[in-house]
């Protein structure tokens, strides 16, 4: 495990997916660019099929990091394919793959310090036992030993345009091919033997609380996509951004926390809001009944 005594020494790059509207980058994935530059030789920008903006062409070119355009088909996972596809991995030590869905709000030394002091074949910064044990796809790290394992995977596995079977095929799927081939798979915030859901939404409060630099953009946005939030809700999940900014902004800053969140939250308008407020509401009297309603039947058996 020599490689892995001292990052610096590692020959490393990382395929960052992005999907946003417009020409300009948004300031949240400026901050977990320059933040991914400490910690990569490498970085791939890699986006959907888009003009980019002066400023953005030159912050690019300034901070030596490769713009790659593609078609927007298979989700992330579709464009860290054609990654794989165009760059030969098996040369790197260390290989990332990350995506923009979650916001980074503070460093990352942290997580990359656990990397070469509990070094393993694949790893991230969360991993989860929803449905089958895996490491969580927005942030994952493959190391030298598992690269040519995961180029297979790809290389067979394709472009899969139904999101579930993404998720089964890739996310679940590719740390459960990982494990069978006893290749080392951690996760630097462990779930493993935890039965809470998706820890990243239903955990994301307290990840925060203990040190955990990111948070979900849906939370932020409430842009749930196919997501089902009352179903979260019922479960226990917080759907108020508000509460996440109010931790946020003691970790880092009132200042710091407006700079790099600007432009994500959306209003629903006034009609929006009370249709969501009235929602959650319900939502979450109906699961505290549920859990209530649990409780009671199982003292009675």
């Amino acid at each position: 495990m020599n490689n892995y005594l001292n990052e610096n020494l590692l020959k490393s790059i990382c395929f960052f997916s992005s999907y946003y509207n417009g020409s300009n980058i948004p300031n949240y994935v400026e901050f977990y660019l320059l933040e991914l530059k400490k910690h990569f030789s490498e970085i791939i920008f890699i986006t959907n099929e888009k003009q980019l903006s002066v400023a953005d062409e030159q912050f690019f070119r300034n901070q030596n990091i490769e713009l790659m355009n593609v078609k927007n088909e298979g989700f992330d996972f579709g464009m860290w394919y054609k990654a794989f596809q165009r760059y030969d991995v098996t040369k790197y030590d260390r290989v990332g793959l990350i995506n923009d869905s979650s916001i980074l709000f503070r460093n990352l030394d942290d997580f990359f310090d656990w990397t070469i002091k509990e070094p393993s074949d694949y790893c991230g910064i969360i991993d989860c036992n929803l449905h089958n044990y895996h490491v969580q796809s927005y942030f994952v790290i493959i190391n030298k030993r598992a690269i040519p394992l995961v180029k297979d995977y790809f290389d067979r596995s394709g472009i899969i345009t139904n999101f579930k079977q993404v998720i089964m095929v890739y996310e679940i799927g590719l740390s459960t091919y990982l494990v069978n081939a006893e290749m080392s798979v951690k996760g630097y915030f462990s779930f493993k033997d935890a039965d809470v859901g998706n820890p990243s939404w239903m955990k994301a409060k307290d990840l925060i609380k203990n040190g955990f630099p990111l948070v979900k953009k849906k939370i932020i946005a409430r842009n749930y996509g196919e997501s089902d939030y009352k179903g979260l809700v019922a479960g226990g999940f917080d759907p108020y951004p508000s509460h996440y900014f109010k931790l946020i902004r003691q970790i880092i800053g009132r200042d710091e926390t407006n700079r790099i969140f600007a432009g994500v939250t959306q209003s629903k308008g006034l009609w929006g809001e009370i249709e969501f407020h009235t929602i959650c509401i319900i939502a979450r009297l109906y699961g505290a009944l549920r859990r209530s309603y649990r409780k009671i039947r199982s003292k009675n058996h």
